[in-house]
């Protein structure tokens, strides 16, 4: 999607993770503000564009930005700034792939590149969906990759996300003590304080 300032087409790029966390972080974030977030758009420029454009696009940004739930399509493979990504299959995590995993849930607040970044690892051939081959598991490759990931879309983390969680749910459901049921929960409740807080 497009829109143009004073003849100038911008873009309209996908919200990044980090854009996500300052609108999280600011719910009454101004028109302005809004549009330079998800556009790039230089303030001064924006402010130098007619009150009714302004308000107007606004307006579409923020009906976008609430219309993003839990039903977006969960991605096995994703191209990001020109490298291939594949979701961690849950069923092949090594052991220091979940401790590490359990051990960024218990962040607060939750580092969300990190995440991503945990969530997506590089591929390691050209198969993609449900065949995908992913490259070795390190902490010190995905902790480099963390940085990177703050401008990873949130479209696609938010049901990477949502997926882990429900995974998490499942297993504790089935196999868990309570300590670790426990746990579970509180993630649960923060992933829950993430949708609550964007509504």
């Amino acid at each position: 999607m497009k829109i143009v300032f004073d003849g100038v087409d911008y873009d309209i790029k996908p919200l990044t993770i980090v854009q996500y966390q300052t609108i999280m972080d600011n719910p009454n974030i101004n028109d302005v503000d809004i549009i330079s977030l998800f556009t790039e758009i230089p303030r001064q420029e924006i402010l130098k564009a007619p009150f009714a454009d302004v308000k107007f696009v606004a307006q579409a940004l923020r009906g976008d930005w609430a219309g993003m739930d839990s039903d977006l399509p969960l991605q096995l493979t994703y191209t990001f700034e020109g490298e291939h990504y594949g979701l961690i299959i849950p069923s092949k995590l090594s052991f220091e792939e979940w401790i590490n995993l359990e051990v960024f849930f218990t962040q607060s607040p939750l580092n969300l590149p990190l995440l991503a970044a945990h969530f997506y690892k590089p591929l390691a051939s050209t198969k993609q969906g449900e065949d995908r081959e992913l490259q070795p598991y390190s902490l010190q490759e995905c902790m480099t990759r963390a940085s990177q990931f703050q401008r990873f879309p949130i479209k696609v983390f938010l049901p990477a996300l949502f997926f882990f969680v429900s995974f998490l749910q499942e297993l504790t459901t089935n196999t868990l003590s309570s300590l670790e049921t426990k746990a579970i929960e509180n993630i649960k409740d923060k992933v829950k304080k993430i949708q609550t807080r964007k509504k």
